[in-house]
């Protein structure tokens, strides 16, 4: 039960922000009695007060019985104060109904699987985890462009150690509404710690480019830093090449071999370290090359996006952004000194020129062949 009172904690803003966005905002209610009732759970979640919350829902659904968006959020409620029986009850009710979002799923699915016996927490097949899948299959079934159902049965099977399935989840999201960004942080997360760091590179990214919820920022972005290397160090043959045989570059057969290539030639620019300014550096020349080369036949959002930033003038100042405190935090600290407001700026500028991926950059072949060999066999 521990491990799912800390996923409660963490999907607490979460779930109630989404809820809002599917609020009775636009609701006829059958009085202003009601209505200022509806105000008043609203205010009692805001703050916590889960027990006023739920007492005033009671009785709201005893004036309203037909208003469903009632019962959604007298489950959120009972699920949010630990009540999850009750929850699952309130929530299985709504989600048969025809006014069921894909919140109404995801809610119940957290409510499931957060009832699971305590001794068969870490259990590959626990029956709690079984049901809350099959409800969020359910709910796929309905709503199969939902990334919040599919970002939640990633973190399911993630709990679960089943690290390929979570992945094939989280990219089943990002290929099906790629404006959703936890799937893109979760798929990096996966990725970064995985035989293909590229795709976590490039997922980490793309996260910090949406709108998002910006709580694990400095985590990806640590861990972007150090991905890129490596990802560079990768690049090194495994066996020393002869004396005097020229190495063969290979023909990049798709866009994630096309990625590879390009940064692989440009290893020289690495040579004397990792820094902030040197990703700088191998970073632009990475966008130039690739549209010279490959920008035709594999067009993608992010190397569009950061193309732009190149042409304003604030590509520098992202990297700095993104890797910089990575790199060192008194050196991050002396650059914003001597660049006074240059990333609160830079900042201001991305929020309102936010990057929205495309459908087609699905390339993605998900070759999960040996992916997580390495992290299973240090489990042994």
């Amino acid at each position: 039960m521990k491990l799912y009172q800390q996923i409660l904690c963490l999907h607490f803003i979460f779930i109630f922000l989404h809820m809002a966005a599917y609020s009775g905002a636009q609701e006829n209610w059958p009085s202003p009695e009601v209505e200022q009732m509806y105000r008043h759970t609203q205010e009692y979640m805001a703050r916590g007060d889960l027990n006023d919350a739920v007492i005033t829902y009671k009785q709201m659904i005893t004036l309203a019985p037909d208003k469903t968006i009632l019962y959604k959020e007298l489950g959120n409620a009972f699920y949010l104060s630990g009540k999850f029986e009750a929850a699952e009850e309130t929530l299985t009710t709504v989600c048969a109904k025809p006014q069921a979002d894909p919140i109404c799923y995801q809610l119940l699915a957290l409510s499931q699987a957060a009832q699971k016996d305590p001794s068969e927490a870490n259990k590959k097949h626990n029956q709690q985890d079984k049901k809350a899948i099959a409800t969020l299959q359910k709910g796929l079934e309905r709503f199969p462009l939902a990334g919040l159902l599919y970002h939640e049965k990633g973190k399911i099977l993630s709990v679960e150690d089943k690290p390929e399935d979570a992945l094939n989840a989280w990219l089943d999201g990002i290929s099906k509404e790629p404006d959703y960004a936890p799937n893109y942080f979760e798929a990096s997360l996966c990725y970064l710690k995985s035989k293909k760091v590229m795709w976590g590179l490039l997922y980490g990214e793309i996260y910090l480019d949406m709108q998002h919820d910006s709580v694990g920022d400095e985590n990806i972005k640590n861990k972007l830093f150090a991905g890129y290397k490596t990802m560079f160090d990768g690049f090194a043959p495994e066996e020393t090449p002869h004396f005097g045989k020229p190495q063969r570059v290979k023909t990049a057969k798709n866009f994630e071999e096309a990625v590879a290539e390009v940064y692989s030639r440009l290893t020289p620019v690495m040579s004397d370290g990792m820094s902030t300014e040197n990703l700088t550096m191998v970073r632009v020349r990475f966008l130039m090359d690739w549209f010279s080369t490959y920008g035709n036949t594999y067009p993608f959002s992010l190397f569009s996006y950061d193309d732009t930033l190149v042409s304003y003038g604030r590509f520098d100042i992202w990297n700095e952004w993104i890797f910089g405190k990575a790199e060192s935090v008194p050196e991050y600290d002396a650059w914003n000194t001597f660049h006074d407001g240059a990333i609160t700026r830079t900042r201001a500028w991305q929020s309102a020129h936010l990057l929205h991926p495309a459908m087609q950059d699905n390339y993605n072949e998900r070759n999960m062949d040996r992916l997580f060999e390495e992290k299973k066999n240090n489990k042994n």
